[in-house]
């Protein structure tokens, strides 16, 4: 009887202390779960800034992208980064920023808004947190590159440039009225214009600017590689720009919309590579 009353009482115990948090936790609903620690890869500082062969800044922290993600996560040290670089710009004019995005092969086939890889939306939203330091975003020119690296451990590159040293290659213009789409929205050998989501995007958008600026105009200027000949390509720029105007008509785009081509002649990448000739064989939209 005294053995069968004292689990009785370690009974009664249990169903007390179980009724009590119930009551608190659950009805309550005054208990805190204790926070799960995630483990975070700490991040390297070896980002540098560069201007040709010098390194004007190192030992920042790198910034930290999350996959798939083209906002970055800032930390304190990524701000004071930002900050100097601001600082540098406006104390000489004379210099321009050059922002490489990187993304990851599993990243390929993602796009963000109007950009055609997750490179350029990264470096995008790095020019856009310069621009809300007071630098004219014109300073500021975009670049991409696939890494290997998995884990995307330096996922941007910062160099200066000077803005009247002459160079060799023309720059693509990734902003809403100067944008660059590259020759994935044509099939190979090929002027139909077969436009992908990224352009898709784009296009509704400049749409409804057209409709609320009818005083704009549009400008299509087609640009090839060197394969072939000079006027050749001057020709399949010509044919690439006319199908890309035809498109935003077929969309309901009723402004005026010109366009040229450029031809091999403004190459933004060596020709001597596939993936340079790829970034040549492009076609520019300009909201003028």
């Amino acid at each position: 009887m005294r053995f069968l009353a004292f689990l009785l009482f370690i009974a009664f115990v249990l169903f007390a202390i179980f009724a009590r948090w119930f009551f608190i936790c659950d009805i309550l609903n005054l208990c805190e779960e204790a926070p799960v620690e995630v483990e975070v890869a700490p991040r390297l500082q070896t980002l540098q800034l560069t201007e040709n062969d010098s390194v004007l800044l190192s030992g920042y922290d790198q910034f930290a992208f999350s996959k798939g993600i083209d906002q970055p996560e800032l930390n304190t040290n990524n701000e004071q980064f930002l900050d100097t670089l601001a600082q540098m710009l406006t104390a000489d004019t004379t210099k321009s920023l050059e922002i490489t995005g990187r993304f990851t092969p599993q990243e390929k086939d993602i796009m963000a808004g109007f950009y055609e890889n997750m490179g350029l939306a990264r470096a995008a939203a790095i020019r856009d947190l310069m621009a809300s330091r007071g630098i004219d975003e014109n300073r500021i020119s975009l670049k991409h590159a696939i890494t290997s690296d998995s884990l995307l451990q330096e996922p941007l590159l910062f160099a200066f440039a000077l803005n009247d040293l002459p160079s060799e290659y023309a720059t693509a213009s990734y902003r809403f009225t100067n944008m660059t789409y590259s020759d994935a929205n044509f099939p190979s050998n090929s002027a139909i214009f077969d436009p992908g989501e990224a352009f898709r995007n784009y296009a509704d958008s400049v749409k409804v600017y057209m409709e609320a600026h009818p005083e704009k105009s549009i400008r299509i200027v087609g640009h090839t590689d060197n394969i072939d000949s000079e006027k050749y390509n001057l020709k399949l720029g010509m044919r690439r720009a006319e199908s890309a105007k035809e498109y935003l008509e077929n969309l309901g785009i009723t402004s005026a919309i010109e366009t040229e081509s450029k031809g091999e002649t403004e190459h933004v990448a060596s020709n001597d590579t596939p993936e340079g000739r790829q970034e040549n064989r492009r076609v520019n939209f300009i909201i003028e």
